[in-house]
């Protein structure tokens, strides 16, 4: 059954891996814009957050149509447990857009806490020796993630910065990091990658005269 949905109270799901390219979103954003008309979304009750719905398929759609100011979707409401949600996000996301391979192995991780590797080989695209490799990357990713000690970091002396995020901004955060790393292989782990991002921003767009480089490295970050 069809029912609208408040797109405030719609949440993407934090496992999606699934990313359209700009073009490819421009035209899909042409085609709503133009037509009024798309593809229900998918959801399914917020295990976490009552009164609110989890993104299981149209992450795309939602994007473009709270970029066009609309405060509603069409959606269809699933009523789906978690294993069954991954599953959903490995199959019915990769109809469209692409797969950031980090994010991809994560969820293909977390299917294998609860399937076995031939019995997910049966329910996703990927072979089992796919699969076991998608799974080889997650490890490798979580140990980058992992805090690492001093004297496994080369460079001198290492600085630890320490700040909060909303839940959102830590997801943005995240992803901008994911796609540097898959962007370019050549910068290493997150770490690294963030030093990247802020390279970049102060290249185009230059430091501010109010801050002062030094004292931040001297006091850590806040905010």
């Amino acid at each position: 059954m069809v029912t609208e949905i408040d797109i405030g109270r719609i949440l993407p799901h934090p496992e999606n891996s699934n990313r359209m390219d700009r073009k490819t979103l421009s035209k899909l954003r042409r085609h709503i814009e133009g037509t009024g008309r798309y593809e229900f979304l998918i959801v399914r009750p917020h295990p976490a957050e009552e009164g609110m719905f989890q993104l299981i398929n149209g992450h795309h759609r939602l994007q473009v149509l709270k970029a066009l100011g609309h405060t509603k979707a069409r959606c269809v409401i699933w009523e789906v447990d978690d294993d069954q949600t991954r599953l959903y996000l490995a199959t019915l996301n990769r109809l469209s857009g692409e797969d950031i391979p980090e994010r991809r192995a994560l969820l293909v991780g977390s299917l294998l806490e609860s399937f076995e590797l031939d019995d997910l080989a049966g329910l996703l695209p990927e072979s089992q020796d796919q699969i076991a490799e998608l799974e080889r990357l997650a490890r490798v990713h979580l140990d980058d993630l992992a805090p690492q000690p001093p004297a496994a970091v080369a460079g001198g002396p290492q600085v630890i910065l320490e700040f909060f995020l909303s839940r959102d901004g830590a997801k943005q955060v995240n992803l901008a990091l994911d796609v540097i790393a898959h962007r370019h292989p050549e910068v290493g782990g997150r770490s690294d990658a963030l030093v990247h991002l802020a390279c970049s921003y102060l290249s185009a767009n230059g430091p501010s005269p109010a801050i002062s480089p030094t004292g931040a490295g001297e006091t850590g970050a806040d905010g």
